[in-house]
């Protein structure tokens, strides 16, 4: 007989040895929707409604983890994250409620987004969609790049992944700016990064590409204001998160050639509109777009569900994962997971 209840807010590719393992491990899993076109975010209610039976709940990127639904988890010992951002996931309320949240920040992760904003930055310097579109019509006219060596760089968010976009940029003989209020001194040094302020780094900056989280003070803070800044022949370039970033703002910059362009993985919400102007043709030459697939690689995936599954396991059996977003709470979360567990 299963000792946990566990749902699967969003089953990814290969959930089936998810559950394998989950199964072995002494759970009962629920799954939410699955389909490779499934969109639908679930609702709050029925998140409410099924909260009040779980041990833990396994949530993707879609679904919003609210205060509401953690109260509604009487038995609730844990939430586990696949991926990185716990934005959606009201971490604080988790905290007061003794529930431990963990997340996946497995090094194909990072590795694998930073490997697709330098690729954005290329795509966006050599043209390859006016290139691509060309040549398919056999259109042979001179089309002007932009040489990225010597070029300057700006890094915002300088953590594993900033940091990884730097160490694969440098090759390429580029200045490297980066502003990160708590970027390491002596890692941004051997990097030969220039810590600076953000209107400096926007201002100098050929290239600005986003690596830092959703917070208050970054919500939206890519604004007019900051686009305005930018030199008219800079790029932007978001892997992070579409919140970061006033699309609005974002729109209004392309179409009056405030900046060159932009290749956004990310947005804000996801996925956009079918109506929303960045997805029109007349931007198809200045926009570069993917559907947050930057980081999305087999190595990744596969890391990502069984950290996800160990995390939550070991959260379930009363042991500290190996990915701990609110580590304060530990001590009260044993005595819930004790409590729980006795009724």
């Amino acid at each position: 007989m299963a000792r946990w209840k566990v749902f699967l807010t969003e089953p990814i590719d290969g959930y089936e040895r998810m559950v394998e393992n989950l199964e072995k491990g002494g759970c009962e899993v629920s799954l939410g929707p699955h389909t490779r076109e499934a969109t639908r975010e679930i609702s709050e209610e029925e998140l409410i409604r099924r909260a009040a039976d779980l041990d833990a709940i396994m949530v993707g990127t879609r679904e919003r983890i609210t205060r509401k639904i953690l109260e509604a988890g009487t038995r609730l010992g844990t939430i586990a994250k696949y991926a990185i951002g716990v934005e959606r996931i009201d971490v604080k309320a988790a905290t007061e409620l003794a529930i431990l949240v963990s997340n996946t920040p497995v090094v194909e992760n990072f590795v694998g987004v930073a490997e697709g904003a330098v690729a954005r930055i290329l795509a966006l310097a050599k043209n390859l969609k006016r290139c691509d579109f060309n040549a398919r019509r056999i259109i042979w006219k001179d089309i002007v790049n932009v040489l990225v060596c010597g070029k300057t760089v700006g890094i915002v968010g300088l953590g594993n992944i900033g940091n990884r976009v730097a160490e694969l940029l440098t090759p390429f003989g580029v200045r490297l700016l980066a502003y990160d209020p708590y970027a390491n001194q002596e890692r941004a040094a051997h990097l030969r990064v220039e810590l600076t302020d953000l209107e400096t780094l926007l201002r100098e900056s050929d290239f600005v590409t986003l690596h830092c989280v959703t917070t208050p003070e970054t919500r939206g803070f890519m604004n007019e204001a900051r686009f305005r800044l930018m030199k008219p022949g800079a790029y932007l370039i978001n892997t992070a998160r579409g919140a970061l970033v006033n699309e609005r703002d974002l729109n209004r910059a392309l179409r009056e050639d405030w900046i060159a362009g932009a290749a956004l993985d990310v947005y804000d919400p996801e996925p956009p509109a079918p109506d929303n102007p960045l997805l029109s043709p007349e931007l198809e030459f200045k926009t570069q777009l993917s559907p947050h697939a930057a980081g999305a690689t087999p190595e990744m995936t596969r890391r990502m569900s069984a950290a996800q599954v160990e995390n939550c396991l070991r959260a379930l059996r009363g042991e500290i994962p190996e990915f701990v977003v609110n580590p304060p709470v530990i001590p009260r979360w044993r005595d819930r997971l004790d409590k729980s567990q006795q009724t």
